[in-house]
């Protein structure tokens, strides 16, 4: 199997690279905005190249017995998700039918891998879900993971940076409990990423767009909602875990602004990754910081696993714990 993974990761990553390269030389022109973090009109659309990079990846695990029941709905789904993007990218959809669309792909990604159908610390320390809690979950979870991609995905190479430890790790807990699903997905993500970033990351040359946050999103949400279904205790936790930094950073953002009575999902400045540009960090510094909180937590909750039964909740309690203080002590660093 390492050589269908290596064939897999080598030919995302470079087709990704070429394609990105391309869209570079005619891409769409991104100009700065209030919301931006980026001063020149800079191309968009690069998440094109890491769609061809995720697509010449599973042609290439096509050839291969990997078994990987589910991977062809959850790569469809991801292709709708990214479709939405690259029309939001165009045209600037209205946001009604977007999240129309959303609602219905986050369904239809959990009729692709499965719907969650138990809770708890561990899977003799939980319960059966009644199904319909189970589908209105699930598609919560690929909701909001697909969309704190995209908010998210605001600073130079912070998209790869986070995304790229996040589908290494999904990749190896889906080895680990034998999802071939979740090795694919996570192979994809993480090779087709690496491709792009060279051209992404700072000072970027090109921005993923839409079509390529949603993308990758959606993508990682189907290989970890796999991986739930069908892997080994403590999967559940492990799921949100490995994109926690980006889970965090976007709903402790939310509830920031909801207590000073600005509560909205409208476009603003005030993710910690805004706050800290602005108070002078560089972008190449606040992804080395996503990608080394994602590679470490990511890390401890793959040792959790093997370690103890049980583990991975503790783990995800106690980093939930230290990213909260991280995110308040932004505020006051930065004094707002």
């Amino acid at each position: 199997m390492s050589g269908a993974v290596i064939a897999m990761a080598a030919s995302a990553g470079l087709v990704s690279l070429i394609v990105s390269f391309l869209v570079l030389k005619g891409g769409i022109l991104d100009f700065p905005n209030a919301r931006s973090s980026h001063s020149a009109p800079t191309p968009r659309g690069g998440g094109l190249g890491v769609l061809a990079g995720m697509g010449a990846g599973a042609i290439i695990a096509s050839l291969f017995p990997l078994g990987a029941g589910a991977l062809g709905g959850v790569l469809a789904v991801t292709l709708m998700f990214a479709f939405l993007g690259f029309l939001d990218d165009l045209f600037v959809l209205d946001e009604r039918l977007k999240l129309a669309a959303f609602i219905i792909f986050c369904l239809a990604m959990v009729t692709a891998a499965g719907p969650v159908t138990r809770f708890g610390l561990t899977y003799e320390l939980g319960f059966a879900l009644p199904p319909l809690v189970g589908w209105i979950g699930s598609a919560l979870f690929v909701f909001v993971v697909v969309n704190a991609v995209n908010f998210m995905d605001g600073s130079d190479g912070i998209l790869a940076a986070v995304m790229i430890p996040a589908g290494i790790a999904l990749a190896l807990a889906g080895l680990a409990a034998g999802v071939m699903t979740s090795v694919i997905t996570g192979v994809l993500l993480a090779a087709s990423l690496a491709g792009f970033v060279l051209l992404n990351w700072p000072p970027a040359k090109l921005f993923a767009g839409d079509v390529g946050a949603l993308g990758a999103g959606a993508l990682y949400a189907g290989g970890a909602l796999a991986l739930v279904n069908h892997g080994f205790s403590g999967t559940l936790w492990l799921a949100p875990l490995l994109v926690l930094v980006f889970l965090a950073d976007v709903l402790l953002t939310l509830l920031r602004r909801a207590r000073h009575g600005r509560f909205s999902l409208s476009a603003h400045r005030e993710h910690a990754y805004q706050r800290l540009i602005d108070s002078g960090w560089s972008h190449q510094t606040i992804a080395l910081v996503y990608a080394g909180l994602t590679a470490v937590i990511g890390l401890t909750g793959l040792l959790a696993a093997q370690i103890m039964d049980g583990g991975v909740p503790l783990v995800f309690a106690v980093w939930v714990v230290v990213l909260t203080g991280l995110h308040v002590s932004v505020g006051r660093v930065v004094g707002r």
